[in-house]
């Protein structure tokens, strides 16, 4: 099966996640879609509060290319700001379109919070026609770990090869 996973990242949290989940899918397609605040602390800040004020200028070129259409799973991450994603994750679902019962899996890492970040999550892709087929929060206040992602990406597998 083709998979295509989508995350965000700030501070390299939700990638190591993304790549701890992906190493566990065994016998798949791997694509990514690789969204990354680099360079300094005041540099990402500031193309963050681009985000919030809907100016995506700065990663057009990967937004642009965002086609589903031959990925039977697509796998989406997000931090959690509060107890939501960041704005990216509307414009992503913007630029998916209608998703017509694919399979959707998503996760979100934080800090402290993230419960409710997993439900606004599950309901805007459901709200486009996405089929959530698994969930998981990653919550850890300082070092984020690999071994429950590489687990959830077990999990992942079976639930697709099932």
């Amino acid at each position: 099966m083709k998979i295509l996973i989508i995350y965000f990242t700030m501070s390299g949290r939700t990638k190591k996640t993304a790549e701890a989940i992906a190493s566990a899918l065994n016998n798949h397609e791997m694509s990514y879609l690789p969204i990354e605040l680099t360079g300094k602390f005041v540099e990402k800040i500031k193309k963050l509060d681009k985000f919030e004020n809907n100016d995506y200028s700065d990663i057009e070129s990967q937004l642009s290319n965002l086609d589903v259409s031959n990925y039977g799973l697509i796998i989406i991450g997000m931090p959690t700001y509060g107890n939501s994603p960041p704005k990216i994750f509307n414009e992503i679902l913007r630029r998916l379109g209608n998703l017509n019962g694919k399979m959707v899996v998503i996760f979100n890492t934080a800090r402290f919070t993230g419960g409710k970040c997993l439900d606004f999550m599950k309901e805007k892709i459901e709200e486009v026609g996405g089929r959530v087929i698994d969930q998981s929060k990653f919550r850890k206040l300082f070092w984020i770990g690999t071994k429950n992602a590489i687990k959830f990406g077990k999990q992942i597998n079976e639930n697709v090869n099932s």
